[in-house]
């Protein structure tokens, strides 16, 4: 669309240089054509910024290191044990509390896993374990399966365990 708006006004300019050269009276063998400089200079001026602003959002899009910057960028920062806390009473009440040995083993399997995103649990073993815990402790069971999983940090969940939000047993398995 806008490449045909800008051959229609290339175009036209053109024809205006033509027109005003055959209309305009000869004075002087020297110079054939006498127009306003502003008919070729404007349109000139803003093609060739847009070709421009085109070929660098290109140069970006077409380099690898655009998008390898951005997941470095996107890195997870260390989580206040605090903050997390809070939250955690925030949306699930007082009564919350992780299992320290389940959230950390989901941790360290989700780092040793690599890169954030490329670890899947073992659906069946996690299954198996929240339908063998009793029912008061299966939320329990899962936030701290989903607390290891995700966050991918050991570190935060002993310091869970330590500010009193360690579920007192550890559940059957």
């Amino acid at each position: 669309m806008r490449l045909r708006r800008l051959a229609a006004c290339a175009l036209c300019a053109v024809c205006a240089c033509a027109l005003a050269a055959r209309a305009a009276p000869q004075q002087d063998s020297n110079n054939v054509f006498e127009f306003p400089v502003e008919l070729v200079g404007f349109p000139v001026i803003v093609a060739a910024v847009r070709l421009a602003n085109f070929f660098r959002k290109l140069g970006y899009t077409l380099s690898p290191r655009t998008y390898a910057e951005r997941t470095r960028r996107s890195a997870w920062a260390p989580l206040d044990a605090a903050q997390v806390e809070k939250q955690l009473v925030a949306e699930m009440g007082d009564e919350v509390c992780i299992y320290e040995d389940v959230c950390v083993r989901h941790a360290e399997e989700a780092l040793r896993s690599g890169a954030p995103g490329n670890h899947l649990p073992d659906w069946s073993t996690v299954l198996r374990e929240y339908e063998s815990s009793p029912p008061p402790q299966r939320e329990h069971r899962l936030l701290s399966v989903f607390l290891g999983d995700i966050v991918h940090s050991p570190e935060l969940c002993r310091q869970l365990a330590k500010r009193g939000r360690g579920c007192p047993s550890a559940p059957a398995v």
